[in-house]
């Protein structure tokens, strides 16, 4: 691990506990009939898929296992689907030669569907207090909608190498 790799994944654990820190917020105290995006696992993902040589699993898994304590979901559930599905992500994505907007985000959907699909059947068989299916597949909706939004901020700070910046330094 070299000192940019490790300065990124420092950026991204500071960014995951200020996502956290939003969601903790009481914003509104009535209960809502909708449900949001889960923020956190679109940050990642989008980060997975657009430059995965800055991501590690355990960065992934300490982030969401804080999240679980913070949302006081069962510790570790969330987090380990979640390091299981950016794994086979990060693998389904390294193995493609070309990757097309469209082909990335149809392997993220159907990651991202999973991952939250299979937590909610978890929590059910395992008689964990959790939300309808209704709201499941809202967050689910609503968290692929803003797929794209992520994967264009976090790809537009990509944009440029070390070489473009010494060019544009030394003019």
């Amino acid at each position: 691990m070299n000192i940019k790799s490790f300065a990124h994944q420092v950026v991204y654990f500071c960014i995951g506990l200020l996502i956290i820190f939003f969601q903790i917020l009481p914003l509104q105290t009535t209960p809502q009939t909708w449900s949001g995006p889960n923020v956190l696992l679109v940050f990642f993902a989008a980060i997975v898929s657009k430059r995965p040589e800055f991501t590690s699993s355990f960065l992934i898994a300490i982030i969401f296992l804080i999240e679980d304590f913070f949302l006081m979901r069962p510790p570790g559930l969330m987090s380990s689907l979640t390091v299981l599905g950016f794994f086979f992500l990060k693998r389904k994505l390294q193995n493609q030669e070309v990757n097309s907007f469209m082909f990335g985000w149809v392997s993220v959907a159907i990651f991202l569907t999973l991952i939250l699909l299979i937590y909610y059947f978890i929590s059910v068989l395992l008689f964990i207090p959790s939300a309808g299916i209704r709201l499941t597949l809202i967050e689910v909706i609503v968290t692929l909608a803003l797929y794209p939004f992520f994967s264009v901020l976090i790809g537009s700070f990509y944009k440029f190498d070390a070489a473009d910046t010494e060019k544009i330094i030394q003019r």
